[in-house]
């Protein structure tokens, strides 16, 4: 393997590695979530959703963890407070 190749596979690994990291914190996060505020059956959809999303296609995983990080989490923090 020489450098080039380490050099051109950077930005898919940033890539990779930045959406593995949206995908952990909304899994997190949604596990941490008591049942009042995240019902159990959304809880585990949004959870599987992130997984199997990250797991089969990468990007889709992370754009359903910023969905639910901007969206239903945002609601749930907002009405906490």
């Amino acid at each position: 393997m020489n450098g080039a190749t380490i050099g051109a596979n950077l930005p898919t690994l940033l890539i990779y590695g930045g959406s593995l990291i949206l995908v952990i914190w909304c899994v997190v996060d949604a596990m941490r979530r008591p049942p009042s505020e995240l019902a159990p059956g959304k809880k585990v959809a949004w959870v599987i959703a992130a997984l199997v999303g990250w797991l089969l296609f990468g990007i889709i995983g992370a754009a359903i963890a910023v969905f639910y990080l901007v969206g239903p989490r945002k609601k749930m923090n907002a009405e906490r407070w």
